[in-house]
């Protein structure tokens, strides 16, 4: 029960989605206001080149002090060997200082300390003898302490010279260790940035061909381009299906976007066309004003924005995940211009179209848009369900249509 009201209450969200969606009045633009958007846009890219640059600088340097730290643990590796060489001539050493130690004391015959000494020292037949005796076991004591210092001095430097090589690899792992988590966060930077500047070159692109395309439509830099644009328009009355055949697979709202995993905001109408080449046709009359046509890896592929006057009033239509595109920037277009192939089948032919990383299959996406839009962006912005007017089989229908006219 719980879940059946659950799914209920997510129909009607889904449903007001379509419905309630706020209207937002375009806003005049010259194109001077563009100029000022493309500087703006010019400025960011050049921000992320910056910091792309800063971040590919400290890349390297941790990348040289990486080469440097390894060459310091190949050389303290030699030093191991050194020293273990050095260690085994010192124990050597130690094996002669305690033969001549054991000489020493069988000379002295200090078996039971200084008692012994002492009969060492009064078994002399005289004097001289005495003095004499005396004498060379102080010797003898001191040079065997002597002996027993640099024997204790040679362990303990063998044992510091281990410890403090194995110490210093440990270090210059660790040192490893961290230069790598810094490379790999600098990549994941890096490759952030560069993503984010495939957007704003897009961008920058698409407003460069924005202000081109009023240039050449003779408009002045201060002159509201709406009003330049829409005096060169061809007039007419409704707007038709984009293709010949097809069903309606992904309407206008929010839904569950089919490969990102997570509810976005659905900017238009899919229409699936099926498994067959299938021609995109202008909706209505008007004016090619931008296409996106390089096979670009992104949501929506190549793309064509026609601009229209529908009894007076501008509109713009776009029509997305496109195959192949036949027109032209300012061509004149009737209901009967191919734009060009429909695509967004990333699997197999035909519609092939594997740079469009944000669809499922062959289909068309259709946006309506108030106003004479010349981004994406902006297209969004001023978009509405194109169900308005456009003469669809109702929602849920299941029902394919066979031609741009018959009404449902």
């Amino acid at each position: 029960m719980i879940k059946k009201i659950s799914n209920i209450t997510l129909g009607i969200f889904l449903i007001l989605s379509v419905l309630i969606v706020p209207t937002i009045k375009p806003k005049a633009k010259t194109l001077n206001d563009f100029q000022k958007e493309l500087d703006q846009k010019q400025a960011e890219y050049n921000a992320n080149k910056e910091k792309q640059d800063n971040l590919n600088y400290n890349k390297n340097i941790s990348q040289a002090e990486i080469k440097n730290s390894q060459a310091a643990i190949d050389k303290a590796e030699k030093d191991l060997v050194a020293t273990g060489e050095k260690i085994q001539e010192l124990d050597r050493d130690i094996a002669e200082k305690n033969k001549q130690l054991k000489e020493i004391m069988r000379a002295v015959q200090q078996t039971d300390g200084n008692m012994n000494y002492l009969e060492y020292a009064f078994g002399a037949a005289d004097m001289t003898d005495f003095i004499h005796r005396v004498s060379m076991a102080e010797e003898l004591t001191a040079y065997n302490k002597k002996l027993i210092t640099e024997m204790n001095d040679m362990v303990e430097e063998s044992k510091a010279l281990q410890v403090e090589l194995k110490n210093k690899q440990i270090e210059l792992n660790k040192k490893i260790e961290e230069l790598n988590k810094k490379i790999a966060s600098y990549n994941v930077q890096i490759n952030d940035i560069a993503d984010m500047q495939v957007d704003v070159s897009n961008e920058i692109a698409s407003l460069k061909k924005t202000i081109t395309y009023y240039k050449n439509q003779g408009c002045s830099p201060n002159q509201d381009i709406n009003t330049c644009l829409g005096n060169s328009l061809p007039y007419d009355t409704a707007f038709w299906r984009p293709v010949t055949h097809g069903y309606v697979s992904s309407e206008y709202g929010l839904r569950w976007h089919p490969t990102q995993g997570t509810y976005k905001f659905h900017y238009g109408t899919d229409i699936g066309v099926g498994h067959q080449v299938t021609n995109v046709y202008a909706s209505a009359a008007g004016k090619v004003a931008v296409i996106e046509n390089t096979n670009s890896n992104s949501c929506g592929g190549n793309y064509v924005i026609i601009h229209h006057n529908i009894k007076g009033t501008d509109y713009s239509s776009a029509y997305f995940h496109m195959e192949k595109v036949y027109v032209s920037i300012g061509q004149q277009v009737t209901k009967d211009t191919v734009l060009g192939l429909a695509g967004g089948n990333r699997y197999s032919a035909p519609g092939y179209t594997p740079w469009d990383k944000c669809s499922t299959g062959q289909h068309v996406h259709l946006t309506l848009a108030n106003g004479l839009q010349l981004t994406v962006n902006s297209l969004y912005a001023n978009s509405f369900n194109s169900r308005t007017m456009v003469n669809f089989p109702p929602v849920g229908s299941g029902r394919y249509f066979n031609d741009r006219t018959t009404k449902y």
